[in-house]
Protein backbone atom coordinates (compact mmCIF):
# COMPACT_ATOMS: atom_id res chain seq x y z
CA UNK A 1 0.00 0.00 0.00
CA UNK A 2 1.28 3.43 -0.97
CA UNK A 3 2.54 5.71 1.84
CA UNK A 4 0.81 8.63 0.08
CA UNK A 5 -2.53 6.83 0.25
CA UNK A 6 -2.05 6.12 3.95
CA UNK A 7 -1.01 9.74 4.57
CA UNK A 8 -4.15 11.00 2.81
CA UNK A 9 -6.34 8.72 4.91
CA UNK A 10 -4.61 9.84 8.13
CA UNK A 11 -4.98 13.53 7.31
CA UNK A 12 -8.63 12.99 6.37
CA UNK A 13 -9.26 11.28 9.73
CA UNK A 14 -7.57 14.01 11.78
CA UNK A 15 -9.20 17.19 13.02
CA UNK A 16 -7.93 20.51 14.44
CA UNK A 17 -8.73 19.20 17.92
CA UNK A 18 -6.70 16.36 19.40
CA UNK A 19 -7.88 12.79 18.90
CA UNK A 20 -6.46 9.56 20.32
CA UNK A 21 -4.01 7.78 18.04
CA UNK A 22 -5.96 4.53 18.56
CA UNK A 23 -9.07 6.19 17.13
CA UNK A 24 -7.17 7.50 14.10
CA UNK A 25 -5.69 4.04 13.49
CA UNK A 26 -9.18 2.55 13.58
CA UNK A 27 -10.64 5.22 11.29
CA UNK A 28 -7.78 4.86 8.79
CA UNK A 29 -7.98 1.06 8.87
CA UNK A 30 -11.70 1.23 8.20
CA UNK A 31 -11.25 3.73 5.36
CA UNK A 32 -8.54 1.59 3.77
CA UNK A 33 -10.36 -1.68 4.53
CA UNK A 34 -7.47 -3.12 6.55
CA UNK A 35 -8.12 -6.16 8.77
CA UNK A 36 -6.62 -4.81 12.03
CA UNK A 37 -10.00 -3.99 13.54
CA UNK A 38 -10.44 -7.70 14.23
CA UNK A 39 -7.13 -8.08 16.08
CA UNK A 40 -7.54 -8.67 19.82
CA UNK A 41 -6.18 -5.79 21.84
CA UNK A 42 -5.63 -3.61 18.80
CA UNK A 43 -6.21 -0.44 20.83
CA UNK A 44 -2.72 -0.45 22.30
CA UNK A 45 0.79 -1.02 21.09
CA UNK A 46 2.14 -4.56 21.19
CA UNK A 47 3.91 -5.58 24.33
CA UNK A 48 7.66 -5.20 23.98
CA UNK A 49 8.02 -8.90 24.76
CA UNK A 50 5.96 -9.81 21.71
CA UNK A 51 7.43 -10.10 18.27
CA UNK A 52 7.46 -6.61 16.75
CA UNK A 53 5.29 -6.07 13.69
CA UNK A 54 3.42 -9.28 14.38
CA UNK A 55 -0.35 -9.16 14.22
CA UNK A 56 -0.25 -5.36 14.29
CA UNK A 57 1.61 -5.01 11.01
CA UNK A 58 -0.98 -2.77 9.33
CA UNK A 59 -1.46 -0.66 12.47
CA UNK A 60 2.29 -0.25 12.82
CA UNK A 61 2.44 0.95 9.22
CA UNK A 62 -0.21 3.58 9.99
CA UNK A 63 1.68 4.67 13.12
CA UNK A 64 4.91 4.92 11.12
CA UNK A 65 3.15 7.25 8.70
CA UNK A 66 1.68 9.27 11.60
CA UNK A 67 5.22 9.71 12.96
CA UNK A 68 6.40 10.83 9.52
CA UNK A 69 3.57 13.38 9.32
CA UNK A 70 4.46 14.67 12.80
CA UNK A 71 8.09 14.99 11.74
CA UNK A 72 6.96 16.85 8.59
CA UNK A 73 4.94 19.17 10.87
CA UNK A 74 1.62 18.29 9.21
CA UNK A 75 0.42 16.86 12.54
CA UNK A 76 1.09 17.80 16.15
CA UNK A 77 1.34 15.11 18.78
CA UNK A 78 1.02 14.82 22.54
CA UNK A 79 2.30 11.79 24.40
CA UNK A 80 4.36 8.84 23.20
CA UNK A 81 3.00 7.76 19.82
CA UNK A 82 3.76 4.09 20.51
CA UNK A 83 1.13 4.13 23.27
CA UNK A 84 -1.89 4.50 21.06
CA UNK A 85 -4.53 4.97 23.76
CA UNK A 86 -2.41 7.48 25.67
CA UNK A 87 -1.26 9.73 22.84
CA UNK A 88 -3.10 12.20 20.67
CA UNK A 89 -2.60 13.93 17.35
CA UNK A 90 -4.19 16.86 15.57
CA UNK A 91 -3.83 18.85 12.37
CA UNK A 92 -1.35 21.71 12.53
CA UNK A 93 -3.08 23.89 9.96
CA UNK A 94 0.06 24.02 7.81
Amino acid sequence: MSPDLIDQAILAACKPQSLKVARIIGDVAKALKLPILQAPGFADAPDEREEPRGRYQEADLIVDRIKALVKAKKLESAGHLDWWRNSEIRLTGK
